[in-house]
């Protein structure tokens, strides 16, 4: 099988689904390539809990496909004991009370979570499976309309009801990502923040059951309502949190364009300009959000949201963008309009769902400014993170820049790096694993660990300070505690809680529990 029967035309791709946040991606010719690839895949582990597993885990760690010493890889599935489906608080206060003190709980909402510490656990574990939680109940309040969310809900399911009630929320862009698990890590929406802040900043409301199988209600006046929104699944279980939605109307139109490149250095240097029109015209501007996408399937794509604040012709806004790709002689492979939040919010449904693998491995890597950032941070962002990351070798990946800042910083303090960064870079390294070689996988992740350290000799760029977007099984790479919560201060304050609400740790499954157990 050749290269261009192996994978689908990247301008096929591009007609086929708009593209940002995730990017082009290979298409589901990379699975079939499994069984003939040279090295060794996975090997298959049969257990009762395998099937769950598959079902649940949407991805891998690229931690946890890397070779042993001999070469040979063992099949990442749960370890836990066994598995619960709760359909109510009551039920899951039961179940809490039933088992030991001692005895490790973990919950898993949409089974998304890089480095899949819920879902492999141990063996001594419970896992509460919370998908049968899909409860979505609006309600109107003195200052709009609140939505409650269960745990089981993903953004697939939230959107399609917000859409009907003429709402918006800073959603996240993977239809079959948990909205609660989402949340609880601060809720970072690449389209949306800039305008309505992230997700956790407007939660108003949380049942829980803590470690003793107490349900409660919390509100912003208790400390431990704060500390669920980065720290959530190391503190209690969460069975719904309450939304403060927004308008509709709040998302005025986006445009989106698609170029084309062949060379790397056409993707460096088309990144770094406009990473300097994203500077100088639309971080000063909170009416508008840029996100730029450099993929491993050679498409550049940059995608402009305009708020309801805007005024002017959005075309206009983005000619500079379309005059720098024909100066470079870049193809223009799409160019799409949104006019509503319900169309960005869904865009890219059909593209993560082409994102597979047998298993498909993921490594999450974030860095970024809490101020603009200078000329230097850019040129290093376009010729280390855009030029040297494995794009090439991972086919899947992309690099993703994006302002943030605007309603994130004006909103409430919630524990997350998110709330003090105002330009954002995130390197989502994806492969099948079945696909690719023990040496292969090796040199990927090598590679992506590479451009991380790197980023952490430049001054002024933090990284990995965001809970949705780094890789907490990294050995000896991952961030500290007052990173990725957002301050030392801020970790103080969820540790405190830990020992108050959990003082036997049962809830040891969050990612970042070793910075709060």
């Amino acid at each position: 099988m050749n290269d261009s029967e192996n994978r689908i035309s990247r301008r096929t791709a591009i007609k086929g689904a708009a593209v940002s946040g995730v990017g082009l991606i290979v298409g589901s010719a990379m699975a079939e390539q499994s069984s003939t690839q040279a090295g060794a895949p996975p090997e298959a582990m049969m257990g009762p809990n395998d099937e769950w597993f598959a079902q649940r885990a949407w991805s891998v760690s690229a931690n946890k496909v890397l070779p042993k010493a001999d070469g040979t890889t063992t099949a990442v599935t749960t370890l836990a004991r066994r598995i619960e489906h709760p359909t109510s608080a009551e039920e899951i206060a039961a179940i809490v009370k039933s088992l030991p003190a001692t005895t490790p709980i973990a919950c898993v909402c949409g089974g998304h979570e890089s480095s899949g510490a819920a879902l492999v656990a141990n063996r001594d574990a419970v896992i509460l499976d919370l998908g049968a939680l899909k409860s979505i109940e609006f309600e109107s309040a003195d200052d709009g309309t609140l939505v409650t969310v269960g745990s089981g809900v993903v953004f697939r399911e939230l959107v399609e009801a917000v859409k009907a009630h003429g709402g918006a929320l800073p959603v996240g862009t993977g239809p079959g990502v948990g909205v609660v698990g989402y949340a609880l890590n601060g809720g970072l929406s690449s389209y949306f923040s800039r305008r309505l802040g992230l997700l956790g900043q407007r939660a108003v409301r949380m049942t829980v059951v803590t470690a003793n199988g107490e349900t409660r209600v919390l509100t912003p006046k208790d400390e431990l309502f704060t500390a669920m929104l980065g720290a959530g699944s190391a503190l209690a279980i969460v069975v719904d949190i309450t939304f403060r939605m927004a308008n509709a109307s709040v998302v005025k139109g986006a445009e989106q364009l698609v170029f084309g490149f062949e060379k790397r250095a056409q993707a460096v240097e088309f990144s770094r300009k406009s990473m300097q029109f994203m500077k100088d015209r639309v971080m000063p501007n909170d009416s508008v959000s840029l996100e730029i996408v450099v993929t491993g399937t050679k498409a550049l794509v940059a995608t402009t949201v305009f708020y309801d604040t805007f005024t002017g012709i959005t075309a206009e806004f983005v000619k500079p963008l379309v005059e720098l790709a024909a100066s470079m002689k870049l193809p223009t492979l799409a160019r799409a309009e949104w006019t509503s939040w319900y169309q960005a919010a869904a865009a890219l449904w059909p593209v993560i769902a082409e994102q597979k693998g047998q298993p498909l491995a993921t490594s999450y890597h974030c860095a970024g400014t809490t101020a603009t950032p200078t000329d230097a941070v850019l040129d290093f962002v376009g010729d280390v993170v855009v030029g040297e990351a494995p794009l090439d070798e991972a086919e899947m990946s992309i690099v993703e820049i994006r302002t943030l800042g605007g309603a994130i910083a004006q909103g409430p303090r919630i524990p997350t790096g998110n709330c003090d960064h105002a330009f954002f870079v995130d390197l989502v390294t994806l492969f099948d694993a079945g696909a690719k070689s023990a040496a292969q996988r090796r040199e990927i992740v090598a590679l992506t660990n590479r451009v991380i350290d790197k980023c952490r000799a430049v001054p002024d760029l933090g990284v990995d300070f965001s809970g949705t977007h780094s890789q907490p099984d990294d050995v000896d790479r991952s961030a500290v505690a007052a990173e990725i919560f957002g301050s030392a201060e801020m970790a103080r304050m969820i540790a405190a809680q830990k020992k108050k609400m959990d003082p036997d740790n049962r809830f040891r499954f969050n990612p970042f529990a070793k910075f709060v157990g």
